[in-house]
């Protein structure tokens, strides 16, 4: 294996073409960059430091990353590794050489515009590296919406690098698919296939030759274009990563199966508890290998639970793409707290059609954002058909909006005989709003009875409306017991009003780590009140895409601080077209304040029809 410490890796990809309409964009061009850039930072597998491996998107200037990719190959004194996925293009009307195409290049300004391949092969030549890997993910010439194309031979005795082994994606005049909807390129696709899961029963180690060999048999058996692999010495026996497959008989045995899901599940979530997100990392990714694709959707949680949005997109649509209705539904849950509330939709009806009760529910929900009432009334009839109390509730809350308060209280109560407490929460909910406040208390502490958190926070927050601060914190401590990070947030939010601030933020950080929205927006309100408004501005963020939308009032609100009224619209838009009552109710404000009264009267009535009843509907 080359030493990681004398090695470098430049990730070249170009997945967004400005300039020329007939290049076609590359949409899985980024996730190409980032799947090769784990597995080469991955310490079990090639253990590059994370600066080591340089990850270039969308360059727009060809002289710029060409001195760019001189600097990377002149720090590298063992292994040097270059990578390029987008389209080539082949200069007809000049030299007939090779382009790499930049994202502002123009097909028929190549030499102009494109990254010639003999500038990159110069870099190469002058480096020290004692090992020089070429990595091309491209044809000749793009032209067709899908795919990289391109059809020449003069460009082959181009490829050919001293001491250098050059593997492309196709022989000599082919066509290197990218296919449309897809999450690699076709090639790419299977370069991280092999060097991430590995092959049974293969060596210790994964080496150029094996590595072509196995890309030759795939591409083939898939009805893809060849690959095509030229190097010179002994190159071919340089070893890229480990074979994630390969077990050592002495070695030490795994604690979990790892074809396990549970276990894996319960082991991760120990790891991560435990302050060791990097070693539950590691569990998926040998389990990903042991075929285990569940743990796709264990590692998307594990990313976005980091912040990592671009990662966990990745392997949610990794998941999806295998088929796993667990994996179509993370994506369309991810996508939703997004606000790409279409695309979510679309997720979600094929993972509901599959048998997901839960992908059900969301679709009901989204339906719901959208006004399609009648429809999200069918899709949770579907799900309480599947056995999800929780649609009951739904349901009863549909009921509750139109009126129908009899039919609402009998969904309530069946699901809360069905074993969901939340029931009685709601029926508390429904009472306190019809100012039957004897009985809302009393369904509230047989919800609370039952361990349900939301009634608990609820409980709390009536004691608080009476200033008895001690007795609903304890509640909200009863609910923050249940595991529930809304009843985290609650106990941060009371001890905040306490002027503990300090303990308060412990809260709300731990309830980060869990994936919980509102309390990211309160640890960007702890950076806000202190001054950084920097900081402030990525936790709202973060927890707006966490699906806490109350974080836009408190975004906007920040750029509008700074003078910067454009984005604040732009932010209240975006969450106002992704359905958001929030977005809408501060869109109509600006819009009035700007003398857009018509509009500002529409966004306004839509904020009010889109404003859900049921449990949870103080805004925090």
């Amino acid at each position: 294996m080359p030493d990681p410490t004398r090695s470098w890796a430049c990730l070249i990809g170009v997945g967004k073409y400005a300039e020329d309409d007939q290049l076609a964009d590359l949409p899985a061009v980024p996730n190409n960059l980032d799947a090769l850039h784990e597995i080469l930072t991955d310490p079990s597998l090639a253990g590059l430091p994370d600066d080591h491996c340089v990850v270039i998107q969308d360059p727009a200037n060809a002289q710029e990353l060409a001195l760019r990719i001189e600097d990377i190959a002149a720090q590298a004194t063992d292994m040097l590794l270059v990578y390029f996925a987008g389209h080539g293009i082949v200069d007809q009307s000049v030299d007939g050489n090779l382009y790499l195409a930049t994202s502002h290049a123009l097909q028929d300004r190549a030499h102009f515009t494109a990254l010639a391949y003999d500038d990159l092969r110069r870099a190469m030549l002058s480096s020290e590296a004692r090992s020089k890997v070429v990595l091309l993910d491209c044809c000749f010439s793009g032209r067709a919406i899908g795919m990289m194309a391109g059809s020449t031979t003069q460009v082959v005795g181009q490829l050919d690098i001293r001491g250098t082994c050059v593997l492309t994606a196709t022989k000599d005049n082919e066509m290197a698919k990218a296919p449309a909807g897809a999450v690699f390129t076709a090639y790419t696709g299977e370069l991280v296939d092999i060097l991430r899961t590995g092959l049974a029963d293969g060596p210790e180690l994964i080496d150029i030759t094996t590595l072509y060999e196995q890309l030759r048999y795939r591409l083939r058996s898939a009805g893809l274009p060849q690959p095509r692999l030229s190097g010179s010495d002994t190159i071919g026996r340089l070893s890229l990563v480990r074979n994630a497959s390969w077990h050592n008989p002495g070695g030490t045995s795994e604690p979990v199966g790892l074809t396990d899901v549970d276990g894996v599940y319960r082991l991760g979530s120990q790891l991560e508890s435990e302050g060791q997100p990097a070693a539950a990392a590691q569990l998926y990714l040998r389990a990903i290998s042991r075929g285990n694709t569940e743990a796709m959707v264990m590692l998307g949680v594990h990313h976005q639970q980091l912040g990592n949005d671009m990662r966990a997109e990745r392997w949610f649509r990794e998941a999806a793409g295998s088929g796993l209705p667990n994996g179509i539904f993370f994506l369309g849950l991810f996508l939703d707290n997004r606000g790409d509330l279409d695309e979510a939709e679309s997720w979600y009806r094929k993972a509901a059609a599959a048998g997901q009760s839960q992908a059900a529910e969301r679709l009901g929900e989204v339906l719901e954002k959208l006004g399609n009432n009648k429809e999200a009334e069918h899709f949770y009839r579907a799900a309480v058909g599947d056995g999800l109390a929780s649609s009951m509730i739904r349901l009863g809350a549909l009921c509750e909006r139109r009126g129908d308060l009899k039919q609402a209280i009998s969904w309530y109560e069946r699901a809360a005989n069905a074993g969901d407490a939340a029931g009685w929460t709601c029926l508390g909910l429904l009472c306190a709003d019809h100012g039957m406040n004897v009985e809302a208390e009393t369904w509230l502490r047989r919800a609370a009875a039952e361990h349900e958190p939301d009634a608990m926070i609820n409980l709390g927050r009536r004691h608080e409306e009476r200033n008895e601060h001690a007795e609903a914190l304890r509640w909200f401590h009863a609910a923050a017991e249940t595991g529930s990070t809304s009843g985290m947030v609650a106990v941060g939010k009371a001890l905040m009003a306490d002027g503990d601030a300090g303990s308060a933020a412990r809260w709300f950080h731990l309830a980060s780590r869990k994936g919980d929205g509102q309390a990211m927006v309160e640890v960007g309100r702890l950076h806000d009140k202190s001054g950084n408004t920097s900081e402030a501005e990525d936790w709202y963020r973060r927890g707006i895409r966490a699906g806490a939308t109350i974080g836009v009032f408190d975004l906007v609100k920040l750029h509008i601080e700074r003078g910067q009224w454009d984005e604040a619209e732009r932010v209240c838009r975006a969450s106002a077209e992704a359905g958001q009552v929030e977005g809408m109710s501060i869109l109509a404000t600006l819009l009035k304040r700007r003398g857009d009264p018509a509009e500002a009267e529409r966004w306004q009535n839509a904020a009010r029809s889109a404003m859900p009843p049921g449990p949870n509907r103080q805004q925090n």
